[in-house]
C-alpha cells in the first residue's frame, strides 16, 4: 500500500524516494483535470507524511500557488467520499489485498487534503471510517503493523482526530 507502508523499499529505493520521483514525473506533464490535480496532491501528501522536506516539494508548492491547489480542491470537493466510506464497509469476506486497496483509496485522498490544508473535507468521513473499523475490526487486523508505522509519522501525530482510523486499525487486533 503506497500510503501506508512507511519505510518499505522499492527496487532498492525508499518509498519516499519513489514518491518524489513520481511527483517529479507527474509535475512534468500538463495537469488540466481536477482528478489529475488530486493525484498530484496525493503523491505530495504521501511524500510529506513520510518526511519529505520543503526543498523536496518546491516544485509542488509553486504548482499549487500557480492554480494547481484550486484545481485539486475542486477535485476533492467532488470526490465520492461516501462511496469510499461505503467501500470500507462489509469487508468480512474480502481479501487482504481488497481491504488494503480500499483503505489506500481513502487514505490517499486524506493525504491530499492534509497537503492542501483542507482537512475539513475529510474529517467527517474519517470519523465514519474509524467508527466502522472499531465496529468491525477483523478485516483490518492484518494492518496493525502498518498502523503502528503510520502513527509514528509526525504529520499523523499532529492530527489524530483526522487520522483516527489509523488508531482504530492499530487497536484492531485486540478487538478482533
Amino acid at each position: 500500500m503506497d500510503s501506508a507502508s512507511g519505510g518499505e523499499e522499492v527496487d532498492g529505493r525508499s518509498e519516499l524516494e519513489v514518491l518524489l520521483e513520481q511527483l517529479d514525473e507527474i509535475l512534468g506533464e500538463p495537469i488540466v483535470h481536477a482528478d489529475d490535480a488530486v493525484e498530484v496532491c496525493t503523491v505530495g501528501g504521501l511524500a510529506l507524511r513520510l518526511g519529505a522536506s520543503e526543498s523536496d516539494l518546491e516544485d509542488l508548492r509553486a504548482w499549487l500557488v500557480e492554480g494547481g491547489g484550486e484545481l485539486a480542491r475542486e477535485g476533492l470537493e467532488e470526490a465520492d467520499w461516501e462511496g469510499m466510506v461505503e467501500a470500507l464497509d462489509g469487508l468480512w469476506d474480502a481479501t487482504d489485498s481488497d481491504v488494503e486497496d480500499r483503505l489506500s483509496d481513502f487514505d490517499d485522498v486524506v493525504a491530499a487534503c492534509a497537503l492542501l490544508g483542507c482537512e475539513s473535507l475529510a474529517r467527517e468521513h474519517a470519523k465514519k471510517v474509524a467508527k466502522l473499523i472499531r465496529t468491525v475490526p477483523d478485516p483490518f487486523a492484518f494492518l496493525v503493523a502498518t498502523a503502528s508505522v503510520m502513527l509514528r509519522c509526525a504529520m499523523v501525530g499532529r492530527d489524530l482526530e483526522l487520522y483516527d482510523y489509523w488508531v482504530a486499525i492499530a487497536e484492531a487486533e485486540a478487538w478482533s
